[in-house]
């Protein structure tokens, strides 16, 4: 398995698109049903490249991922086999980024010496969806990128 198993809620919430790609394997529901009972080996197999199969597809639409902490502001934008970081950090005696007006607070005090960027770039020759699947499971999520593109345009000037 190259990612990881989708949960059981997951697969609940795709089980229209689960039920389509037993179907393209030629299982219907009566062989689905007997898969699962005579052949757990088989199950599993059809489980993880179905699982596969969805974290691909998204990996593929994914652009910009964030993670945050209480210090941290790890900002990425993923683009062909290349991903560029923004990172912040401030200091401890900063009010947390995990508070809901952070990106305010920010705003008021990027030029404050407790506040420090840097930027990075690092290319992948290997599986790119990987890199950002392994980001996602350090606690990376989803982002619209405006956060990105916001501080990036700041700092260009």
């Amino acid at each position: 398995m190259k990612y990881s198993r989708l949960s059981k809620e997951q697969f609940k919430i795709l089980h229209e698109e689960f039920a389509i790609f037993l179907a393209a394997q030629s299982i219907d529901k009566i062989n689905w049903h007997q898969i699962k009972t005579k052949n757990p080996d088989l199950t599993d197999d059809l489980l993880d490249q179905f699982s596969d199969f969805v974290w691909d597809n998204s990996l593929e639409k994914i652009t910009y991922l964030e993670n945050r902490s209480d210090y941290h502001l790890f900002l990425f934008k993923c683009k062909d086999a290349q991903i560029d970081l923004i990172l912040i950090r401030v200091d401890e005696d900063c009010p947390s980024l995990m508070q809901k007006d952070y990106k305010k607070w920010l705003a008021k005090n990027l030029l404050d010496p407790r506040v420090a960027i840097f930027e990075s770039s690092r290319s992948f020759t290997d599986d790119f969806k990987l890199e950002k699947f392994k980001l996602m499971r350090q606690g990376a999520t989803v982002s619209d990128g405006k956060t990105y593109e916001d501080l990036k345009s700041f700092l260009s000037k």
